[in-house]
């Protein structure tokens, strides 16, 4: 079986019901009330996203686009500066301090670095930014060291660098289009340029294509455990790991379709386990279930989506206030018109319950390695539910957990069981999302309600 879903075998007690109910936004009045009056506290993230690739990768499950000119591309950006006026304008005055700036995509990479200041400037005259930027680069544009110094000159502090693997085999069945010595030459000019955190994100289980690349399972883990290795010789301060996802509405699923693509989901457990192996032995430290750290110290990304409150800006980003969760619209041409009307560019929400909250909280610390039970209040949870206490206390009779004091740490089997738990969820829910919006963003009429 592919990964194609969320289908990976989990413990039980991990087995939740992957189900969201969207609900259209009626009026910018009615959001903006909501997202004034929601916003939970003074600590904040920013999310932007920046869809353009100068390529479409086959199985990339993410929100993004190819460019049709520089214009397009300019008028993108103006736009996303102008979506902070609208909620930089809303939220003025409430003492909102920034404690984490992501640029995600899509391609960050693909703009001139000088945008990223500009962002960081438009942002201060709102809040008070306790951060610098963290963002996404592909390896073929940090192979100049000249664009990684602008980057690092014009407020941007940490990378994460999308080598996937330092195989060739490996980036020829993924479709990428950057070569091993890019990789090599990213990771050592990112280094070199002197961001505070380098992050190299890392694919494993990647697709065996009948005549054209086959890798054996057997192979796949060898490479994968070279890779490991690369990265951190490399001077990599963060490696993430993560299996190839083959989503259904990419392109290369056709091959699935034809039979010709094989992959064994059920070796993810394998994988993850070799990780954590690697980690031992290189006195690495688990900064979540699908990261490994030099520190005890993590790179800036979407974390907060979980409990917020997150600010997201740009076409197809997810914000959540702490209460209230909203996407903007998955398309570019809709929402750079939305932004120039001054309208908010968000185009489903939901509301969410007191129980969905604590859940979330849950499995948002359970995704660190610890539950850290005072967490619970400072994140707006008053009192633990009891079914959250049952799950706690079943997790660990189960060797999922081991309870130091009043906070619960993961066992390595809890480990790879909540690994595989947050992989369903990704599958099911963000991914599948990006699917049907994409669809209905298009579109004159877009339902009123969305079931994912």
């Amino acid at each position: 079986m592919v990964l194609s879903s969320g289908n990976l075998k989990v413990h039980w007690l991990l087995r939740r019901p992957a189900r969201m109910e969207l609900f259209k936004v009626g009026g910018a009045g009615l959001h903006t009330k909501m997202v004034r009056e929601s916003m939970r506290d003074g600590r904040i993230g920013v999310y932007v996203h920046i869809p353009y690739c100068r390529t479409t990768c086959p199985f990339c499950p993410y929100f993004k686009t190819l460019p049709r000119s520089r214009d397009e591309v300019e008028k993108y950006l103006r736009a996303v500066v102008g979506e902070i006026d609208i909620y930089g304008r809303l939220l003025e005055g409430g003492g909102y301090e920034v404690v984490e700036i992501h640029v995600g995509g899509g391609t960050p990479s693909l703009v001139p670095a000088s945008f990223f200041k500009e962002l960081y400037e438009k942002l201060s005259e709102y809040f008070t930014l306790k951060t610098n930027i963290g963002m996404e680069a592909n390896p073929e544009d940090l192979t100049s060291s000249e664009y990684a110094g602008e980057l690092y000159k014009n407020e941007v502090g940490e990378v994460s660098i999308g080598a996937q693997s330092f195989n060739g085999k490996v980036l020829k069945a993924l479709g990428r289009k950057h070569t091993v010595e890019d990789n090599v030459r990213a990771v050592e000019n990112a280094v070199k340029a002197g961001f505070k955190w380098v992050n190299v994100d890392l694919m494993f289980l990647p697709p065996s294509i009948r005549g054209y690349v086959e890798i054996s399972p057997k192979e796949g883990l060898a490479i994968f455990e070279d890779d490991l290795e690369r990265a951190l010789e490399l001077g990599a301060h963060q490696i993430t790991f993560y299996p190839t996802i083959i989503p259904r509405h990419s392109p290369g699923f056709k091959l699935v379709e034809q039979g010709r693509l094989a992959q064994d989901e059920r070796l993810v457990d394998m994988f993850v386990e070799r990780a954590l192996d690697f980690a031992e032995n290189k006195k690495l430290r688990l900064v979540r279930v699908y990261s490994i750290s030099r520190e005890q110290y993590e790179y800036a990304t979407v974390n907060l989506e979980m409990v917020g409150p997150l600010l997201g800006l740009g076409a197809g980003a997810w914000s959540n206030t702490g209460l209230y969760q909203y996407i903007n619209v998955h398309d570019v041409q809709s929402y750079v018109r939305l932004v120039n009307e001054g309208k908010p560019p968000a185009a489903y929400y939901r509301s969410l319950r007191k129980s969905t909250i604590a859940w979330r909280v849950l499995f948002d610390q359970l995704g660190s390695g610890v539950v850290k039970t005072r967490l619970f209040n400072e994140l707006g949870v008053e009192k633990i539910p009891y079914s959250i206490r049952a799950f706690l206390e079943l997790a660990t009779l189960a060797g999922l957990l081991e309870k130091r004091g009043g906070d619960y740490y993961l066992t390595r089997r809890g480990v790879v069981e909540v690994y595989k738990s947050v992989i369903n969820y990704v599958v099911e829910i963000p991914v599948k999302a990006t699917m049907i919006l994409e669809k209905y963003s298009r579109q004159e009429s877009m339902p009123d309600k969305i079931v994912v």
